[in-house]
């Protein structure tokens, strides 16, 4: 009975120890125990996550703007330079007038004689002496009363002018040029008679002639050119295409138009369309351009 209890009992021991093998090699090759040993590793290791603003901020992705190019910058304009109100480009510039030649306004070219500035008993150094319808074309300086005479300084400049408008195809007559103090004493005086005067003024207040030593033809650098002699010089009998050429081409020679008709309240003088005067090439050119006569042209640079 004893062997029989043995027999079993090692008989038992045996099934125990195969059901203890057959699961352990179930065990150690389930899918489940593969999964799981995975999932147990992959627990240990960090876990990283990219986050960007517009992961967090969707919204934030329209207003980034993308980083312009780098451009040059732009060149700060120099600023303008002020101008003196004082000076003859900043007298002019108050009156919306280009700047004025750079030019010496005490040069004898720009001499003013009116009414207001007498020069005295003054006379030009030298004349030269002019053939009166340029048919002759030298300059003298010995007196010759059958000539026009003026200041010799401005006697190539009349010639030139004359002799321009005669290749134009039309008569000029140097009518008037230099005329001494003693001489327009004479003239004042005849004029005045003439026409029941005694101030040389006419019914408006214009001077029909002038003062000694306050008429331009004392200068020797004024000068009436017309189309042929006159006795009586007047707009309704000189007007002439003589007088519309000159009008049209004395600044190229240095001349302008001494007294026009509409700027009597200016000169204080009546209209006289045949009066030039010399004043260089560059003052008659900004002259004329702008519309100036001299007293305003030099009232640029302070002359009053």
């Amino acid at each position: 009975m004893k062997a029989n209890f043995m027999a079993r009992f090692l008989l038992a021991l045996l099934v125990l120890a195969i059901f203890g093998a057959y699961s352990y090699v179930r065990a150690s090759y389930t899918p489940f125990s593969d999964e799981l040993e995975r999932a147990r590793e992959a627990s240990a290791a960090p876990v990283i996550v990219a986050v960007t603003p517009q992961a967090v901020f969707p919204e934030a992705e329209a207003t980034v703007a993308a980083p312009e190019e780098s451009a040059e910058p732009e060149p700060t304009p120099a600023p303008t330079p002020t101008l003196d109100p004082e000076s003859p480009a900043g007298r002019a510039a108050a009156l919306g007038l280009p700047a004025p030649p750079e030019i010496d306004v005490t040069s004898w070219e720009y001499v003013l004689v009116n009414g207001e500035h007498s020069i005295g008993t003054y006379e030009p150094a030298e004349l030269g002496y002019l053939n009166q319808t340029a048919d002759a074309t030298d300059i003298q300086t010995s007196y010759n009363p059958n000539r026009c005479p003026v200041d010799l300084r401005i006697a190539q400049a009349l010639l030139d002018m004359a002799l321009g408008c005669r290749e134009a195809g039309l008569p000029v007559y140097l009518s008037s040029g230099y005329r001494s103090y003693s001489v327009q004493q004479q003239n004042f005086k005849r004029v005045c008679d003439n026409n029941g005067i005694t101030d040389g003024k006419d019914a408006e207040g214009y001077y029909i002639t002038m003062p000694a030593g306050c008429s331009e033809h004392q200068t020797g650098l004024g000068v009436d050119i017309t189309d042929k002699y006159y006795e009586i010089k007047r707009d309704d009998k000189v007007a002439s295409a003589t007088i519309d050429w000159l009008q049209a081409h004395c600044a190229e020679y240095g001349f302008v138009l001494r007294f026009p008709k509409d700027k009597r309240p200016i000169t204080q003088v009546m209209g006289e369309s045949w009066h030039f005067r010399y004043v260089g090439k560059e003052a008659a050119a900004y002259m004329t351009e702008n519309n100036l006569v001299l007293e305003e042209f030099l009232a640029l640079y302070g002359v009053n």
